[in-house]
């Protein structure tokens, strides 16, 4: 059987009164999960493990995977009681405890293989090639945002260092930088202009990391960082302009923000192009 299939069983019953139990992976093994949301009791549940010396826990795991069910009927993922990424239903709450618990207690657990990948539109977080969860572009506004997010809950949980920003967009995206660079003005634009058409054809969303730049070919990626501050993000050019004065790109309303250029409006940047890594 395939170490993922070495699973704890779950009370489901606990996990459909809103409470949230740990999910171990040792030696616990059981044969099928029921996806038909039949709830068993709890008592029998325990005793079952009681009168079978093999499915009990023999020793206590590094990580506490949990499942717990929130308001919106999503499902949270925990590590060590930190939240980390959610889900849609409790069939897939089950699967990713169960990859969870089984990596993050194998003796040769490295969080610093957690990382961010790309694929389709999927925006997908995973340890070496096993997929941990994904997030649809289409499903929220700005994926690469959430990916981050998420893939970083699961390594400090697990005790190392989060990625940075443009660390997580870089390798979502398979970037590598180049020595070209582009210095100017920066300005940013959003509401006014949220879900019109972009000169790319695709429809404005201020809160993804885009850009406008006069001349530069559509989705080429810029690790964009402010003078001011040494903030950086990387945005994908999907627009032409801006138009006014000697300002180089018009940037989206979230790249501002990452870049806390949003008040000052216009600061001065330095651009450097990214290209498809040579690495991958």
């Amino acid at each position: 059987m395939h170490s993922l299939s070495k699973l704890l069983a779950i009370s489901l019953i606990s996990l459909a009164s809103s409470s949230s139990i740990p999910i171990f992976a040792n030696e616990v093994i059981v044969t099928s999960i029921d996806y038909e949301y039949q709830y068993f009791d709890q008592e029998i549940y325990s005793n079952s493990i009681n009168n079978n010396p093999k499915s009990a826990v023999t020793n206590s795991p590094k990580h506490t995977v949990e499942v717990r069910n929130e308001l919106d009927n999503k499902w949270m993922i925990t590590v060590n009681g930190q939240p980390t990424f959610r889900v849609e239903d409790l069939p897939q709450a089950a699967i990713a405890v169960a990859k969870l618990a089984t990596i993050m207690n194998s003796p040769d657990f490295d969080p610093n293989q957690l990382q961010p990948i790309v694929v389709n539109d999927q925006y997908i977080g995973k340890y070496k090639e096993l997929s941990l969860f994904a997030i649809s572009k289409s499903d929220v506004l700005n994926p690469s945002l959430n990916l981050t997010q998420w893939i970083n809950n699961l390594r400090v949980a697990a005790g190392t260092e989060p990625l940075t920003l443009v660390e997580a967009q870089k390798q979502m995206h398979k970037l590598a930088a180049t020595d070209e660079q582009i210095d100017g003005l920066a300005s940013w634009y959003g509401p006014y202009f949220q879900g019109r058409q972009t000169a790319s054809g695709e429809n404005f969303e201020q809160q993804d990391f885009t850009a406008a730049h006069p001349s530069l070919p559509f989705d080429t990626y810029l690790k964009v960082t402010n003078q001011h501050n040494g903030k950086s993000v990387v945005v994908r050019i999907n627009d032409r302009g801006p138009y006014f004065g000697d300002r180089n790109l018009d940037l989206s309303h979230a790249a501002a923000i990452a870049l806390n250029s949003d008040e000052a409006g216009v600061v001065p940047i330095i651009a450097t192009i990214l290209v498809e890594s040579q690495n991958n």
